[in-house]
């Protein structure tokens, strides 16, 4: 047998070794075998030696459930079926039939009765049901944050045309499941959810956001609100309708805090794309890459943006909603050509054990399996319906290998989630992880006969496949006093010993067990009286500090005025005598010219009258001539 080469380019499962063998399915938990010690409760001296040495030989671990929980029965996949609205034929001939949670069918040109097909759902709604009453019935008990489940993943599934995305999402007058959940997270958490965004979890682990993240979250959040305006009045009728509709009520958190993180994507032909991605043109968005840790599958570079209220959840949901595609068939005129999935992470902090606990929960429309043949596409229309049924294809041979695996012990096929997208985003829920719903929806006419027939066989193998959940233990603590008395006390009637002795010590421990509570209780009223009046002091220390600051530094300012004249001054005087000096020069200087002018004024009088006396001779000297002649 030739030996499989290795391939570095496409991953083998973490499910088989590299010579696709399977790897075990039972591995050994070590978070499991790590459990916190429990306090030993403090003993009289006498009793706490002889104690110590029976200590040496009880090392043994127990585990009882949980007082009050129960172990569940395995569950097995949800699936519900929702007819839409049809109009009955003409014929008369009858090829749907609901009986209790039952569908009947028989193709249009069966006869006999022997051709009748029954498929069985967890609940069946016919047109006459409304959005609410489907809600309250298959969704609403699913959605249970407090507690501290993984969450669930809702699924609509059905041809093209038969009313997926109006369950989901419904209208303005009937609103559909993503509405109403968000009603009824918002609601039964009013005054636990955290305003500002301070926690956040990536790659499962809490991070919590500095004030630098939790200004740019905002301003996300704002982006966002700008870019829709006017959707407010409809959000908050929408709001009121459901509310009237379902009577949500709140529930006690105690010191718990809630923070809610929505991101919403679609596959379109193949590729994941951001549909809350605020920083990059629709026409040049990039796909994002699908990534699986442990089973847990997560998008490389998705937004994920906070929603402190209903109002902002509504938004990221309408402004999704624009982002997505849509295309015009001869089915459906506005048929969804991608998967859109819209994903709710409630985030749980309790301030007084400091536990975080997430529950996320998916919302995911499904494209609707359709055929050329009836819905005419051609171009890009055609690849993209060729697309969505390639996923959906891989999407049914997930269930039926999950199915199949799980009804024989032999040697357990590989689930082929990797195959798509899809499947890779929801294989947490494929594998059995975390509970599912689908809702199944149908156009019952005898046009669509064969395609509802190849959905009813999807969902009925989705209807079989087992959720197996392992009853929550409690580990007691190792080698503790109270374990070696619960030990003796389940082993006394076996062994013959006189139990009386036993509980009355056991009495004893928990009258001092409650002694100790009320000790406890005591101090904790303490530690937080202290610790109030010691923010006061601190306070008060802040405040004497801050005065004291401020006269130093009026102080110091002081004094840096004063050094500032003084070198200013000091910067002054050599200007000063230079310029005293130039003054006299210049004084000196105005006086020679004064002098200068005078004696010019003299000089030129000299002139003037010596001009006067040449005058008076030049006259003399023509008479003369004119009496000589």
């Amino acid at each position: 047998m030739k030996r499989a080469q290795p391939s570095f380019l496409i991953a083998h499962e973490n499910s088989v070794d590299r010579r696709q063998r399977p790897r075990p399915i039972s591995r050994v938990n070590l978070e499991a075998l790590i459990d916190e010690r429990q306090s030993v409760v403090s003993l009289p001296q006498g009793l706490s030696a002889a104690f110590d040495e029976m200590d040496e030989h009880t090392e043994e671990e127990f585990e009882e459930p949980i007082d009050g929980i129960e172990p569940k029965e395995d569950e097995t996949i949800k699936v519900c079926l929702r007819l839409r609205p049809y109009t009955k034929p003409s014929s008369g001939r009858i090829v749907y039939r609901i009986n209790d949670n039952t569908l009947v069918t028989r193709g249009p040109t069966d006869i006999s009765t022997t051709a009748e097909k029954h498929f069985t759902f967890s609940h069946v709604f016919d047109e006459t049901v409304s959005q609410d009453e489907v809600y309250d019935i298959s969704i609403r008990p699913m959605i249970r944050p407090v507690l501290g489940e993984a969450g669930a993943t809702f699924l609509t599934y059905g041809t093209s045309g038969s009313g997926k995305t109006y369950t989901l999402l419904g209208n303005d007058l009937q609103p559909g499941i993503v509405p109403r959940s968000v009603e009824q997270i918002y609601e039964e958490l009013a005054g636990y959810i955290s305003a500002e965004p301070s926690l956040k979890m990536e790659s499962m682990k809490p991070i919590p956001l500095t004030d630098e993240a939790v200004l740019e979250e905002l301003q996300k959040l704002n982006l966002v609100k700008s870019r829709l305006q006017g959707a407010e009045e409809c959000h908050k009728a929408m709001s009121e309708m459901i509310q009237n509709q379902q009577q949500f009520q709140r529930i006690e958190m105690g010191d718990r805090r809630v923070f809610i993180w929505i991101s919403f994507v679609e596959i379109y032909n193949e590729n994941v794309y951001d549909l809350l991605n605020l920083d990059e043109d629709f026409r040049k968005r990039r796909p994002l890459k699908v990534l699986s840790n442990d089973g847990n599958a997560y998008i490389k570079g998705l937004s994920t943006l906070y929603a402190g209220t209903k109002e902002d959840a509504y938004n990221l949901l309408q402004y999704g909603l624009q982002c997505a595609t849509y295309g015009s068939t001869d089915v459906n005129s506005n048929s969804s050509r991608s998967h859109s999935i819209f994903t709710m992470t409630v985030i749980t902090h309790s301030f007084s054990t400091q536990h975080i606990a997430q529950s996320v929960y998916k919302f995911c429309d499904l494209a609707g399996s359709e055929r050329q043949k009836k819905t005419g596409n051609m171009g890009e229309r055609l690849k993209e319906a060729q697309k969505i049924n390639n996923s959906l294809l891989v999407l049914g041979r997930c269930l039926e290998t999950v199915h199949k695996n799980q009804k024989t012990k032999k040697v357990q096929d590989l689930v082929p989630v990797r195959d798509s997208k899809l499947t890779m985003i929801l294989q947490s829920a494929l594998l059995g992880k975390e509970p599912m719903m689908m809702i199944v929806n149908l156009y019952p006419t005898e046009e669509f006969y064969d395609e509802n027939i190849n959905v009813l066989n999807f969902s009925s193998i989705a209807k079989d496949i087992v959720i197996k959940k392992e009853p929550k233990m409690v580990k007691g603590s190792r080698g503790t006093r109270y374990s070696f008395f619960l030990q003796q006390a389940l082993t006394a009637s076996s062994s013959g010993e006189d139990t009386s002795r036993l509980l009355k010590e056991y009495d004893d421990l928990k009258i001092m067990n409650e002694t100790l509570i009320a000790e406890a209780a005591q101090k904790d009223a303490q530690i937080s009286y202290l610790q109030k009046k010691l923010a006061v002091q601190e306070f008060q220390l802040r405040d004497e500090l801050t005065n004291k600051f401020v006269q130093h530094f009026n102080k110091m300012e002081e004094s840096c005025d004063v050094r500032i004249e003084t070198a200013r001054s000091l910067a002054i005087l050599p200007y000063k005598h230079k310029l005293a000096q130039l003054e006299a020069k210049l004084a000196a200087k105005t006086q020679i010219i004064l002098d200068l002018e005078e004696e010019q004024d003299e000089l030129e009088k000299k002139l003037q009258a010596y001009e006067e006396e040449l005058q008076k001779h030049r006259s003399l000297q023509s008479r003369f001539r004119r009496l000589s002649l």
